[in-house]
């Protein structure tokens, strides 16, 4: 092989080998970016169902007070 030929393929080694660590480069900050999403959308999924608890209950709760709200009401006017 001649020495020139030789030097030609050493510099599309190097060439290929950065080709090579950008795209790991870039692969990890696209996993760590997806981690990092994902973890948000967990939070904010996990904020959501507590979201829907507390409504579920406060709507328990404004139906039980109504309940009761109508049948003192119920009563009050029974005994008039």
């Amino acid at each position: 092989m001649s020495d020139e030929l030789k030097i030609v393929l050493e510099d599309v080694k190097e060439k290929y080998d950065n080709v090579i660590e950008a795209f790991n480069m870039v692969t990890g900050k696209l996993d760590r970016h997806e981690q990092t999403e994902e973890e948000r959308f967990n939070r904010l999924e996990n904020d959501m169902l507590e979201i829907g608890k507390d409504i579920w209950d406060l709507r328990l709760d404004l139906n039980e007070h109504r309940n009761s709200t109508e049948l003192h009401t119920a009563k009050k006017e029974k005994a008039s």
